[in-house]
């Protein structure tokens, strides 16, 4: 069994960027709420596409960019290739927009981030 895996602390702004962007598309979205809603094991390549009816080729491409920018994991098992969300990220990116955003107007007291994490 494969495992990609990526680390969150490792982002830059730049990376965080192309996460937004990849985000951006909207098959790219669905892909990624679907898969959330069968955290944390995830779904198979062929279940995501039954679910949105997206093409195999499309999906292939959509499902690699996201695995590209750090957002899926993927896991060979036997003849079947499943992707789960890498949750860590998505929260890191949540935590980045707060920090950066938010409590420089105080909006949300670092506390609450902090206790959040």
């Amino acid at each position: 069994m494969q495992k990609t895996n990526t680390n969150p602390d490792c982002i830059s702004v730049e990376a965080i960027a192309e996460i937004f962007a990849a985000l951006g598309q909207v098959s790219r979205l669905q892909i990624v709420r679907l898969l959330l809603s069968a955290h944390p094991k995830g779904l198979p390549a062929g279940e995501i596409q039954q679910e949105l009816k997206i093409p195999a080729s499309t999906l292939s491409h959509h499902l690699d960019k996201l695995r590209q920018v750090g957002l899926l994991n993927m896991e060979k098992d036997k003849q079947w290739i499943w992707y789960s969300v890498q949750s860590e990220v998505l929260k890191y990116l949540l935590d980045f927009l707060f920090a950066e955003c938010c409590t420089r107007n105080r909006v949300v007291a670092v506390e609450e981030i902090e206790r959040s994490g």
